[in-house]
């Protein structure tokens, strides 16, 4: 059971600092409810303060009524009765988000709040000038009282908005709401007031202010675009009539006659047109006449007709030559093939080939007469149109050259009537928009008094109360928690400290233990016999099945099976700081034994504070400083209950804190406890606490194991760690510690977190072990 301290945990880490932290982690939900059952308390008085401040608000808040008014935004109903179904585009119009978001900021605008609050007459209303809540007003005028005793000079003019007062228009713009309703064209429009009826008029005197705005905003606009387009128009209509009277001057002026077929075509581009096709059909003409006289006439030059042109030609004399000269060139070449070239037939042949060549020949000469004719009367027919074409092409160029200015006054005759027609449409539009008073809005349905209070909502308050209360009480139980550096739990001085806990001891009650000796010693006992009742110091006889009887057998039994030959005899009790009940602790476990036949001696070893000896021998005039000091034999100074099992020996000494230094850590103190060791079965020794002095840590070489005492909720696991930390010599030797002084029914509230709820506090538990 020896632990090192050292291997508690690694130096870059601290250690937990609270039970919480240190029990299977901080937001475990067993260790959440764990907080809420040790804190229910704290938490209930968080919860029933903010249902205070949630009841104290309703009180003296006053009650607010909510109206509200539906505008719906009309636009495609406005344009039908304005005569403007759609748009230029052709299709309905229709009105976007952000549209819908601008008229939203108009009814917001402060135009439309100083209509309202001029028209209505509340500008003077108490409630735009103080706060709804009684308690901020109260706030609100100490803080108007102290600003205008430390102010130096005059008071701050009141900025006033067209006689209205700045603060009471931003008071009825916070509260005047207008959202829109879901994803539609529907405008709501909500206003808050003290009065019922109040609200319901500034709702639907804003939304009837809205569309008198439109209507204003919609003829102020018409009214100003008729008048500039009245005086536009008058310009535009003698500009248009000017230009087209310059166009038909020009016209005149240069003959430019149109055909009036429509288009826009004139008479002499029409005479040019037909003159050119006719004179392109005789320019055709005369090209296939030359080409047809040059083939016959190069083929009779040539004197060898190529067969394809004469195959052309439509004269039936040639067609029998061609056809007559065809069956003689295959009697040529067939005797040729059979007889030679040279053969007389094949002779023949050929010289009647040849004299049909020169037939053909001849009637060629007779068809290129017929020929050369008919191209002599297509050139005279081309030289007269050619000579008619030059005279109209020069009129034309002359006209071409004036329709180029012509297009040009055209041009602008034509963008000057459309200019004055567009104009002349929009004027007519407006005039028709200024004689239709209407809005693309109407109101949808008007605002009705409220029948009950909008806010304070009281349901809600108290709910939110009670919700922000909980929130408050888990912070300040999670803060009292992790404020805790105490111990509370056996895991966590064993996860903490790294050594085990033997037990946790409940709290007692002191007794009346000086009282008790008192009359024993009137009774005539020895001066040197304990009392039979020693209170406290004795409860593990008195309650032999208490838990804390149990807890301390669990310590007897922890030294009496530790390593070592015969288990441990020298046992120190120590604690780090004083106050932590390890005399009491020492004591008990020295009745435990001797109550189980075995002798035992209690050394009171703490002579600067014997507290012990102050508690069981009061009336001791030496002890253990005698022995150590002056050499008085031990006999003379212990003593002995009245079955002689227990042996206590006091601290006593009259000497000063000077002389009482190093005494336990001294030679002779080695040498009592080695006697003292071969005497009785157990010695128990009750040491200063670590933390102010060295005295346990002295004598850690001659005690055998040390019983370390931790007070329950109190001492600080820093004090105590650091206490160890610091003495490692009595460290290696703990055989374990105790929580000592714990309260059971808060203690009840750790342990079940833990899982030991089972063991601490099972009803079956009370057939073995008592309540005390």
């Amino acid at each position: 059971m020896l632990v090192q301290l050292q291997k508690n945990w690694p130096a870059e880490t601290p250690p937990p600092s609270s039970p919480v932290e240190a029990e299977a982690g901080l937001l475990s939900i067993a260790n959440l409810l764990a907080i809420l059952r040790r804190r229910a308390l704290l938490i209930g008085i968080a919860v029933a303060a903010m249902i205070v401040v949630g009841l104290l608000y309703i009180v003296t808040t006053k009650p607010m009524f909510d109206s509200t008014a539906l505008v719906y935004l009309d636009i495609e109903n406005a344009q039908l009765v304005g005569g403007n179904e759609q748009n230029t585009s052709g299709t309905p119009a229709s009105l976007s988000d952000v549209d819908v978001n601008s008229q939203l900021q108009i009814i917001r605008s402060e135009k439309i709040a100083l209509s309202v609050i001029e028209q209505l007459g509340i500008s003077d209303a108490d409630e735009f000038r103080r706060p709804p809540n009684l308690i901020v007003q109260l706030i609100t005028r100490g803080m108007g009282v102290i600003r205008s005793m430390v102010r130096l000079g005059p008071p701050p003019a009141v900025v006033e908005e067209a006689g209205v007062p700045r603060f009471v228009v931003e008071e009825f713009s916070k509260r005047l709401r207008v959202d829109r309703v879901d994803d539609t064209f529907v405008l709501g429009i909500s206003f808050t007031s003290e009065n019922a009826d109040r609200a319901a008029a500034v709702a639907n005197a804003v939304a009837n202010a809205y569309l008198e705005e439109k209507l204003d905003a919609r003829y102020e606009s018409v009214r100003r675009a008729s008048t500039w387009l009245e005086g536009r128009l008058s310009e535009l209509r003698e500009k248009a009539v000017a230009s087209d009277q310059l166009v038909q001057q020009y016209k005149r002026e240069h003959g430019i006659i149109d055909t009036n077929t429509g288009g826009g075509q004139l008479l002499s581009d029409t005479q040019l047109t037909d003159l050119s096709a006719r004179l392109v059909e005789a320019q055709k003409e005369t090209a296939t006449r030359r080409a047809r006289y040059d083939q016959i006439a190069q083929m009779i030059a040539s004197g060898n007709p190529d067969a394809s042109v004469v195959d052309s030609l439509s004269s039936p004399v040639i067609s029998q030559l061609r056809a007559q000269y065809s069956r003689i060139a295959q009697q040529e070449a067939d005797i040729s093939r059979r007889y030679g070239a040279e053969h007389d037939a094949a002779q023949r042949a050929r010289s009647q080939m040849e004299d049909i060549n020169g037939l053909i020949l001849r009637e060629l000469g007779r068809i290129e007469q017929v020929y050369k004719s008919d191209l002599e009367v297509a050139q005279k027919q081309e030289a007269e149109l050619s000579q008619q074409m030059e005279g109209f092409t020069t009129r034309s160029t002359d006209i071409a050259e004036a329709r180029v200015r012509l297009r040009e006054l055209e041009r602008n005759a034509e963008a000057d009537q459309n200019l004055y027609e567009s104009f002349l449409d929009r004027y007519k539009s407006a005039l028709q928009q200024q004689s239709f008073p209407i809005t693309d809005a109407r109101v949808l349905t008007e605002a009705s008094p409220a029948r009950k209070k909008s806010s304070p909502k009281t349901v809600i308050t108290l709910a939110l109360s009670t919700v922000a209360g909980l929130a408050l009480g888990l912070l300040l139980a999670l803060g009292r928690e992790l404020a805790d550096r105490t111990f509370r739990t056996p895991g966590q001085i064993e996860q903490v400290l790294g050594v085990p806990c033997l037990g946790i001891l409940p709290k007692l009650g002191r007794g009346q233990t000086r009282r008790a000796l008192h009359t024993a010693r009137k009774e005539g006992t020895s001066a040197r016999l304990l009392s039979r009742d020693l209170g406290v110091l004795q409860h593990v006889v008195k309650a032999p099945l208490s838990r804390f009887a149990e807890t301390l057998r669990s310590v007897k039994l922890a030294f009496d099976f530790a390593p070592g030959d015969g288990g441990m005899r020298v046992i120190g009790v120590v604690s780090s700081m004083p106050g932590e009940g390890k005399s009491t602790v020492s004591m008990n476990i020295a009745q435990l034994i001797a109550s189980s036949g075995n002798s035992v001696l209690v050394i009171d070893a703490d002579l600067r504070s014997p507290t012990l000896t102050r508690e069981v021998t009061p009336d001791a005039e030496a002890g253990l400083f005698e022995f150590l000091v002056n050499n008085v034999p031990i006999n003379d100074l212990i003593y002995s209950d009245d079955a002689k099992r227990l042996k206590f020996l006091p601290a006593a000494g009259k000497g000063g804190a000077e002389q009482k230094t190093d005494l336990i850590g001294s030679g002779k103190m080695a040498q009592l406890l080695t006697a003292a060791r071969q005497t009785y079965n157990y010695v128990i020794v009750d040491l200063p606490p670590l933390a102010p002095v060295i005295d346990a840590k002295a004598v850690a070489g001659s005690v055998d194991g040390f019983v370390f005492v931790v007070e329950w909720g109190e001492t600080s696991i820093a004090t105590v760690s650091d206490a160890l930390h610091n003495a490692p010599h009595v460290n290696q030797k703990i055989i374990g510690c105790v929580l000592n002084k714990a309260d059971e029914n808060t203690l009840r509230l750790y342990t079940a977190s833990i899982g030991n709820s089972s063991y601490y506090h099972h009803e079956k538990f009370s057939s073995y072990v008592s309540q005390g």
